[in-house]
């Protein structure tokens, strides 16, 4: 209802809305990832939150997670790739083709952010 009130174009389903944990090139061992901390991850209201536009022209929401980011590392160390400098959590809203799409209006979700279990699948590179 957030992302609806806020016209953000290019929306994802519900069920495609996702926090990326690692996008790897490289090949992984999923069995050598060992476990997150909780099957499922509840994000408190309120902190640190920012809408971006991603290059590829990702629209997300920035947020700040220690789990979150303490799995990022826990992967990597277990062989996974990076290919950006530094790892932010974010969720995918939608995607827009606009290169003069203006976030500044938009403002970001200020509520308790609920997320599931991880989800292993391979790099869809398509």
């Amino acid at each position: 209802k957030w992302a609806q009130s806020q016209g953000i174009p290019g929306m994802l389903p519900g069920a495609e809305l996702h926090v990326t944990i690692v996008y790897s090139r490289e090949p992984l061992d999923w069995m050598k990832t060992g476990e997150s901390w909780n099957a499922e991850l509840k994000i408190s209201a309120g902190g640190a939150r920012v809408m971006e536009v991603f290059n590829g022209g990702a629209i997300v929401l920035s947020f700040v997670s220690g789990e979150l980011s303490y799995r990022h590392g826990n992967i990597l160390e277990a062989g996974g790739s990076h290919d950006f400098p530094d790892y932010q959590p974010h969720i995918t809203i939608g995607y827009t083709d606009d290169p003069d799409f203006d976030i500044s209006g938009i403002e970001p979700y200020q509520g308790v952010i609920e997320l599931g279990p991880e989800i292993f699948e391979e790099l869809r590179t398509s």
